[in-house]
């Protein structure tokens, strides 16, 4: 009966040990998911000739091939912006603040597309110094995860249209050179900066404002002076 305590013991510490290194082991929902330093950049650069183009005709071209940048930080803030002045190097003003699924979503997204890794890298030169010829798209990401700093970079050309054909039907972009998985990763990412393929319209002529209501100086007058001008 004296060895008793000692068996019940052991029985106890044989069933709780399993539980025990499971609750230390399992990481929270999430973490590895979203990296502590992770950082999404994308870049998309076009050429003089095809910048004319898709100015002209912005809705004949999707999202993932107009001139544009976005940075994603580990803590949710989103910047962005679209136009053609934009470079690798411009940091746009904050857009929104993602949430942790959201942040989680798109790293799974870049996992599921093979580019969430370093070994995905296939550049290692300085973007910024990159020539973009007339009528070539570069897509560019800039991604940190698990301090690990690589970059992902696909250029392709648009071949020119047939003459021919009518003026609209010429401006219809040929993108068979794209990569499916950039095309992919960055209409992921404009996704959530709220970029569609609809370009925002910047022909809208908003109302200006010249009543802006009562003077608010007033009551500080009197009225002898109101009179006198």
């Amino acid at each position: 009966m004296g060895h008793l305590p000692t068996s019940l013991h052991r029985i106890c510490f044989a069933l709780l040990a399993p539980l025990v290194l499971a609750a230390c082991s399992t990481p929270p929902a999430g973490s590895q998911t979203i990296p502590e330093d992770g950082v999404v950049a994308a870049a998309v650069v076009v050429g003089p000739e095809l910048g004319h183009m898709i100015e002209a005709m912005p809705s004949n071209w999707p999202v993932e091939v107009r001139p544009g940048r976005a940075i994603i930080l580990a803590d949710g803030s989103l910047r962005a912006d679209v136009g053609p002045s934009l470079g690798v190097e411009d940091r746009p003003g904050i857009t929104r603040h993602l949430r942790r699924p959201q942040l989680a979503g798109l790293w799974r997204r870049l996992d599921e597309l093979g580019l969430g890794t370093a070994e995905a890298g296939n550049f290692t030169g300085n973007p910024k110094l990159i020539e973009v010829r007339d009528r070539e798209i570069v897509q560019i990401l800039q991604l940190r995860r698990g301090d690990q700093d690589w970059i992902v970079l696909d250029r392709f050309t648009v071949p020119e249209t047939d003459p021919q054909r009518t003026i609209r039907d010429r401006f219809q972009p040929d993108l068979s050179g794209e990569d499916p998985r950039m095309r992919a990763a960055i209409r992921a990412i404009a996704a959530l900066a709220w970029a569609s393929d609809v370009p925002p319209d910047d022909t809208v002529r908003f109302p200006e404002r010249y009543d802006f209501g009562p003077d608010p100086w007033a009551r500080y007058r009197s009225q002898e002076s109101t009179t006198d001008g």
